[in-house]
């Protein structure tokens, strides 16, 4: 792994890597590097009629690991002359806003990255995603090669198996260990122990918490795991489905006002901060803590590469009424368009694809693990290790909020976050807005109107 971040590092320094935050965030839209050429090539072999040509859409555009999708992808056609692959690649938001045009059109990609969640059921009520339950009961030996808890993220409440993870991803509280050695802070476990922690911190003259909300999706990130602090699971499941969407718990105006007391211990203007800004921050030792993914730990030895760091779970809230043993985060994969000429292709491509060989490479080369078992072999980084077990422990796990929510709340509670952000509403006034939108969407659930 260290000589994967040399290499890395050199590549940065070469000029030829474009860095953008590998969570749901990203720079300006890009088409990956190989799109056109193997979009150009695919048509011109396609001419002859003897191959099929898949369309596959991925939001990985930057290095290494655009590099590492393309070239497993040409691996798999020199070994399966009949298959030719049309490669799309953009950044997270021109991402987005294809897939939701071109999914169930003419256009439609045969195999495409899709968040687990709200993001996908909005396409499985329209019937435009392959059910993978008839492939797994045929193939029960796949079935049982992949990390369950994993999978269950992506089987709705029907039962149905509608994408298979391509990254492992979890939400966790990183420290800078010599920060806390030299101020002499034991690493926290409950909120009170967390906040005297950041007080100590902040008289000192230090950032506790580098938080950067530019792009407003990780204050969902904040506000979905506190959400399950303090509402019950129940109340949270039935809330968070669009069709019976209410949000009138008192435990989630609780967790926005828990939210606010970490605002004094953050970065100045957090709004005004890019995600990878704040990440870099606390990578060169500008701050002791950082709420990331794990996709993200390549990221900091690529910042810093002497960086001594920890990390620990989210700290517990004593007498919290919700569900305090989740772990925030969902792996996000692929999924097969139903309205494929290639169905039993494209599901044998990614039994392959995001099994455990490539996995195992996957792992060794750009530091992050698909849902196969046993893909470890050989990993030396102790954080990558720390990480994938932390993922693997785990009883259970969620969507991201701003993924598990219908479009239109997801979109007025990033805004209304952002708000309280800025001091520019209250957590009741946030709410109010939530059950306004949550009210449209239980109209709109299956009209094709939004989400």
């Amino acid at each position: 792994m260290k000589n994967l971040m040399k290499k890395a590092a050199a590549i940065l320094l070469a000029g030829t890597m474009i860095l953008s935050l590998a969570a749901c965030g990203g720079s300006a839209p890009q088409q990956g590097d190989g799109g056109n050429e193997s979009s150009a090539a695919a048509a011109d072999t396609a001419k002859s009629g003897d191959v099929k040509v898949i369309k596959f859409y991925h939001r990985f555009p930057d290095e290494p690991y655009n590099s590492f999708i393309e070239k497993k992808l040409h691996e798999y056609e020199e070994t399966h002359q009949d298959i030719k692959f049309d490669i799309f690649a953009a950044q997270n938001q021109e991402y987005k806003e294809k897939v939701k045009i071109v999914v169930g059109g003419e256009d439609t990609p045969d195999i495409f990255f899709s968040w687990a969640g709200e993001f996908t059921e909005r396409f499985i009520r329209e019937g435009l995603i392959l059910d993978l339950n008839p492939y797994f009961e045929a193939d029960p030996e796949w079935k049982d090669s992949l990390i369950e808890t994993q999978m269950d993220i992506y089987t709705n409440d029907d039962g149905m198996i509608y994408g298979i993870p391509f990254r492992l991803d979890a939400k966790v509280m990183f420290y800078n260990r010599d920060i806390l050695e030299e101020n002499e802070i034991e690493v926290p476990e409950t909120w009170d122990e967390f906040i005297a922690a950041c007080e100590k911190l902040k008289a000192a003259g230090i950032t506790p918490i580098s938080y950067g909300n530019q792009q407003q999706w990780p204050s969902a990130h904040y506000i979905g795991t506190l959400n399950q602090i303090f509402v019950s699971d129940e109340v949270r499941e039935k809330d968070y489905n669009p069709s019976s969407g209410e949000f009138t718990d008192p435990g989630y105006v609780k967790a926005l006002e828990y939210y606010q007391q970490l605002l004094p211990y953050m970065s100045d203007t957090p709004n005004a901060v890019l995600p990878d800004m704040a990440r870099t921050s606390f990578a060169m030792g500008q701050s002791a803590f950082c709420y990331l993914e794990l996709v993200e730990i390549p990221y900091l030895a690529m910042d810093n590469p002497d960086i001594n760091y920890g990390m620990f779970s989210f700290p517990r809230v004593e007498g919290a009424e919700g569900n305090q043993d989740i772990l925030t985060g969902a792996p996000e994969g692929f999924v097969i368009s139903s309205k494929t000429k290639y169905p039993d292709e494209c599901v044998e491509f990614l039994k392959w694809f995001l099994g455990k060989e490539v996995g195992t490479e996957q792992c060794m080369e750009i530091g992050w693990f698909n849902a196969a078992k046993d893909t470890t072999a050989g990993l030396t980084d102790q954080g990558l290790i720390d990480g994938y077990n932390t993922i693997i422990s785990a009883a259970s796990m969620s969507e991201w909020l701003d993924n598990a929510l219908y479009s239109t709340v997801t979109d007025e509670y990033l805004t209304a976050v952002s708000d309280l952000t800025n001091g520019d509403a209250t957590p009741e006034e946030v709410m109010q807005r939530i059950q306004v939108k949550a009210k449209e969407a239980q109209t709109l659930v299956g009209t094709g109107t939004a989400g």
